[in-house]
């Protein structure tokens, strides 16, 4: 792998890092909102069955913060 340095310093690849890690973070938090979309279009009994806090559970811990 090629590394390009400039006379300030900077690492060309140390951009290309960055920016990698950005998107990876970004590709997580889409698909952690896209499953949460997914489990509340679920019925009611089926979240409850599998364990996942109601609107009111979490308004509740909500006002306890």
């Amino acid at each position: 792998m090629t590394t390009i340095h400039y006379r300030d310093g900077h690492n060309f690849t140390d951009t290309h890092f960055d920016v990698a890690g950005l998107v990876r973070r970004l590709v997580h938090s889409w698909h952690q909102w896209q499953t949460a979309r997914e489990i509340e279009s679920m019925p009611f009994d089926i979240r409850k069955d599998i364990g996942w806090p109601s609107a009111d559970e979490a308004d509740e811990e909500r006002k306890v913060m």
